[in-house]
Parts: structure tokens; C-alpha cells; sequence
């Protein structure tokens, strides 16, 4: 009988220790992935006109790069701000780099494709970025960061925007805020949040 349960009590052990190994490199592999997902805000402060940004975070402690190509009107496309210079860089450029310092966040402006109201309302929109590590410990290649929306939640999202406070500042045509992680972090020069 002591055998039968010395040997329940190896395999219980054996299960969580595999279990807690598995735990710990799912959580090293996705701990520091960036944030990013599609919200509804004012153009410029105090706006009427509510549209579409993607909201990009770096929650890691290292700076990040994160690139998308341009060009394509048939999806959603990206700039790297509201300027007119990164307005038109996003329908004929070829690659957009931006850089994005520990604990910051930017917030991007999204533009809807060319034949939005053609799009079934039940389909989705999706946004392909990739990141990596600007100053990697180990080696990693490029890693993919997907963003997706039905167009159905997307016209609700920007129809019933109910503005609320915030407190982020403004660099280059892209917000950022410090995050709780780093609360006394400055913010970074224009030339170094955009490459």
C-alpha cells in the first residue's frame, strides 16, 4: 500500500514539475511582447471628429522596434503620425521602422481600406506588425504581432466613443505616457522615437 502511494506521489510531482517548467518558459517567451490594439479617440484634442489609432505599448524593459509595410489601400494601414509627410510615406512607401522606448507607448493613426463600405460588416480587418528586440540579450529573429477587428465593432467602437480623460503628452504626431512599470521615466526626443 506504501508503494502504491510513494508512487502517486512521484507522479503528482513528476506532473507539476513538468507543468511549472512549461508555466515558466511560456511566460519568458511572451512576457515582453508589446501591446497593441485599435481604439477610438479625437483627432486633435477636444475634436468632434472621432477616428481610429492603434494603441502600441512596450511593456518590456528594453527598446523595441516595430515595423509595418505600406502601401496597401485594399486594408488597414498604418502611419507613423498625423503629419502629411507620414500620411502619404504610408500609401507609397515601402517599410515604416519606428522605435519605441521601455514602458512607452504610442498611439498611431489608422487609416480604414480604400472599399470600407463595401466590406461585409461581419468580416475582419487585420493589421500585420512585427517586432523585435532593438538591443536583444540572445539572437531573435523578428516576431509577428497580429491586430484584428470586425468592421461591425470598429463602427460601433468610432459611433459610441464617450470621451473620457486622459494625460498623454504629445511628441511627432504620436502620444505616449510613462507606464506604472517606470513611472519616472522621461520622455524621449523626437528623433529617437521614430527611426
Amino acid at each position: 500500500m506504501t508503494d502504491v502511494l510513494f508512487e502517486v506521489a512521484k507522479t503528482i510531482g513528476s506532473a507539476s514539475g513538468i507543468f511549472a517548467a512549461a508555466f515558466l518558459v511560456w511566460d519568458r517567451y511572451v512576457k515582453h511582447f508589446p501591446t497593441a490594439i485599435i481604439v477610438a479617440r479625437p483627432l486633435v484634442e477636444g475634436s468632434q471628429h472621432i477616428s481610429q489609432f492603434l494603441l502600441v505599448k512596450n511593456i518590456s524593459d528594453r527598446p523595441i522596434l516595430i515595423s509595418w509595410n505600406d502601401g496597401e489601400t485594399r486594408s488597414l494601414r498604418l502611419a507613423r503620425d498625423q503629419s502629411s509627410r507620414g500620411i502619404i510615406q504610408s500609401l507609397v512607401g515601402d517599410t515604416t521602422i519606428i522605435s519605441l522606448g521601455s514602458g512607452v507607448e504610442a498611439c498611431l493613426p489608422l487609416f480604414r481600406p480604400r472599399d470600407y463600405e463595401a466590406i461585409d460588416p461581419d468580416n475582419s480587418l487585420e493589421l500585420i506588425l512585427e517586432w523585435k528586440f532593438a538591443q536583444p540579450r540572445i539572437w531573435k529573429p523578428a516576431r509577428r504581432l497580429k491586430v484584428w477587428i470586425r468592421k461591425r465593432d470598429l463602427d460601433n467602437m468610432l459611433d459610441g466613443y464617450l470621451a473620457g480623460g486622459n494625460n498623454r503628452g504629445r511628441v511627432a504626431g504620436a502620444t505616449f505616457q510613462s507606464s506604472s512599470h517606470h513611472p519616472h521615466a522621461l520622455p524621449i526626443a523626437e528623433g529617437d522615437l521614430f527611426v
